[in-house]
């Protein structure tokens, strides 16, 4: 901002008349009241930086893995924002919400230095229990996995015992059941066999008396035969003794 100053502090001899190139007397020419450093930032600026840093400080502060750097950052917008709040009150033309702006950067970044103390304080509290409540329930769940394999070794040698118990139960009466099996089938094949004796020395008896019998007619047959063949042959050589005398008288009859 300029202001309109004397050129001349009182006391101080002024020249009177206008200068001769008709330029307006020095004493009405505007001069600054002090020279503005045109790096520093204006007084707008600064409160919109504070509000910035107030509201990343908080954000931080709120964040698990970066909540140390929330502290330095809550410095910073407090610093940022009083100084800010000076130079807004400093000036009177500026934006009125820059004021605002200054105070809410501040009181953020207070908010992000609590929360950055807090969470140095607090947090490592809490990862210890998270990590002590991790460890019981990883103990319990081994426990547990420890009681289930117990139990499943229990089942399984419970049920080994079971299934060797019937192989045992099933190999003895298979046992009992071949030998009941084998002295029936000795049982069925002896009387079989007794049978079989029996039929074959029934059937050779009959079969002797039948060959004895059929002897006994062949014989008869073959002595009826050669009686019939003698009384042939006698038949026949009585004939041919006739037919000899007969043959004889012809021949006797033709003077032969």
């Amino acid at each position: 901002m300029k202001t309109l100053v004397p050129s001349r502090s009182e006391g101080t001899a002024e020249p009177t008349g206008e200068p001769s190139d008709g330029s307006p007397p020095e004493s009405e020419v505007p001069v600054p009241a002090e020279a503005a450093d045109p790096t520093e930032p204006g007084p707008a600026v600064l409160p919109l930086v504070a509000l910035v840093l107030g509201v990343a400080g908080s954000a931080l502060g709120v964040s698990v893995i970066w909540y140390f750097a929330a502290i330095p950052t809550g410095i910073a917008a407090i610093a940022v924002g009083v100084i800010a709040h000076r130079r807004v009150t400093a000036a009177s033309d500026t934006d009125p919400r820059s004021r605002s702006r200054a105070v809410i950067g501040a009181v953020l970044g207070l908010v992000a230095i609590v929360l950055g103390i807090s969470g140095a304080i607090y947090l490592p509290r809490v990862m210890d229990r998270a990590d002590r409540f991790i460890g019981s329930v990883q103990d319990d769940v081994n426990e547990n996995v420890r009681l289930v394999n117990n139990g499943t070794q229990r089942d399984v040698d419970q049920l080994d015992r079971t299934l060797t118990r019937d192989l045992e139960r099933f190999e003895n009466q298979n046992k009992a059941d071949v030998t009941g099996l084998e002295q029936r089938t000795s049982t069925a094949l002896a009387t079989l066999e007794s049978r079989m004796s029996t039929d074959l020395k029934a059937a050779t008896t009959d079969s002797k008396s039948e060959l004895t019998e059929l002897e006994a007619s062949l014989r008869a047959d073959i002595r009826a035969l050669e009686d019939v063949l003698r009384s042939t042959d006698a038949t026949f050589e009585g004939k041919v003794s006739a037919l000899e005398a007969r043959i004889t008288v012809i021949e006797r009859r033709l003077g032969l």
